[in-house]
């Protein structure tokens, strides 16, 4: 997609200020009215520079949590967040389609900050689009956030002569990741705990389903997005997409790993799994939290910030569905037997920075806003409210050591500060990911085999 098509995407987000849609002819008139300002920075030392026109991508729960924020004192800093920088929302629909790729590629002045999913910061970076942020004007601190996730948005500069190691290129916003949801009262009333493994999956449901007879399924998964699912599943089998930035599916132990990984989960339709007949009926969006929430699946794969919408259902006391968040309980996604280590698949969002502000005439002025704008999105107070109203785990370390919201510490602590999880990402390259996309839902729904879809992934280009 390229900038012009995705920028007539983009709507208007909800702020202090609303402004209206930019289109392509305002977005000139902008970048026409930047180059203005710098020009009119070059005057007399007696004439006051402007402020740098410092634009930011952002998604509808930033918006929020300044709003909040704006609202809390007549003295608060975020009641002139709109005057001091300007939003560009961007629907969360479109966080995974590179539209901004155009605008970097080209060393476009806008936006200046960048919103964007951890597995493009290193593609971004590595091409040399994003901003360094720890060692720069900027100075912010990486050993402020939680170190698992400082390394992973952390990247080795191409070129680099120093020894510095890994560089700072994103600031995430939170941890985000896909964990296993289960019914924690049918768990305990049947004197189980949660699995590690799939042969423990299978034997819990086994035994606990034709006992519950409000149960239709064991496991759900998503159909549409099936990748983010089956990531962790494949991992915990032992096998990798690739190896940093090289391709090796098409190794032999990650073949087998990949079938194997999924021949565990089609052994598992029809009795545990929704039969792939009956997949289409979980496409539609919120359909699969939505039958957990009525109480249909023992289990669920998701993402941890779907606790929101259980909590917001809970609190309307739908009936036969869940009536207290304490039946949910959430755990690591099981890998295969014998393997010591599971896992989960990062989707968080990253503040990154368009390198070409940093070789802007008025650099150093822009920096320094830049600085201002961190410090005021990346903060602790900023991240408490995301954990109370939007069930973010924090990314700050102050942040998590202060945060009241029982079901954030309980997954923070029982997955992802767990000493057996790993935090991965899923492979940078969008093509990559769109052909698996395309087998695996094809061998989901049974129009072809696991050795098919492999195949066909295999000799997609990369």
């Amino acid at each position: 997609m390229g900038l012009n098509d995705a920028m007539g995407k983009l709507g208007k987000g909800r702020g202090v200020r609303p402004r209206a849609p930019r289109t392509s002819a305002a977005w000139l008139a902008m970048l026409l009215a930047g180059c203005l300002w710098c020009g009119l920075g070059c005057g007399s030392v007696e004439t006051p520079r402007p402020p740098p026109y410092i634009t930011y991508t952002y998604d509808s729960q930033t918006r929020e949590i300044i709003n909040i924020l704006a609202g809390e004192s007549e003295g608060s800093p975020y009641r002139e967040f709109d005057q001091r920088f300007t939003g560009l929302f961007v629907p969360a629909s479109l966080f995974a389609m590179e539209p901004l790729v155009l605008g970097l590629s080209t060393e476009s002045r806008i936006p200046t900050i960048l919103l964007l999913e951890a597995h493009w910061v290193k593609r971004y970076g590595r091409s040399g689009w994003l901003h360094e942020l720890e060692h720069s004007q900027v100075k912010f601190a990486k050993e402020t956030l939680v170190p698992r996730l400082a390394e992973i948005f952390s990247i080795a500069l191409p070129g680099a002569l120093d020894s510095r190691g890994k560089e700072l290129m994103a600031v995430p916003t939170s941890i985000k990741g896909n964990v296993l949801f289960f019914r924690q009262d049918l768990l305990e009333r049947h004197q189980f705990k949660p699995p590690r493994n799939w042969e423990e999956l299978k034997a819990i449901c086994r035994r606990i389903l034709p006992q519950e007879k409000q149960l239709k399924y064991g496991l759900l998964l998503h159909p549409l997005g099936f990748i983010n699912d089956f990531f962790p599943i494949f991992w915990g089998f032992g096998g990798q997409i690739t190896d940093d930035s090289r391709f090796v599916l098409g190794e032999p132990q990650n073949q087998a790993a990949f079938l194997a990984a999924f021949k565990e989960i089609q052994g598992m339709q029809g009795t545990i799994l929704p039969g792939a007949k009956d997949m289409k009926q979980f496409e539609a969006e919120n359909a699969v939290e939505q039958s957990f929430f009525r109480g249909e699946a023992l289990f669920m794969i998701s993402w941890n910030t779907r606790l929101k919408d259980l909590r917001e259902w809970v609190k309307g006391k739908s009936p036969g569905g869940l009536s207290a968040m304490s039946q949910v309980g959430l755990a690591p996604i099981p890998s295969r037997p014998g393997q010591a280590r599971r896992y989960t698949n990062l989707d968080s969002l990253g503040w990154a920075v368009n390198s070409f502000a940093a070789k802007a005439r008025n650099a150093l002025q822009v920096m320094d806003a830049v600085k201002q704008f961190l410090g005021l999105v990346v903060n602790e107070p900023f991240q408490l409210k995301a954990a109370e109203f939007w069930d973010e785990v924090p990314s700050l370390r102050g942040a998590l050591e202060k945060v009241k919201n029982p079901q954030v510490l309980q997954v923070y602590n029982d997955v992802f500060a767990a000493s057996d999880v790993d935090i991965r990402m899923r492979p940078h390259s969008r093509r990559l990911n769109n052909n698996l996309e395309k087998y695996l839902r094809e061998a989901l729904y049974g129009q072809q085999t696991p050795e098919a879809a492999l195949q066909g992934v295999l000799q997609a280009p990369k």
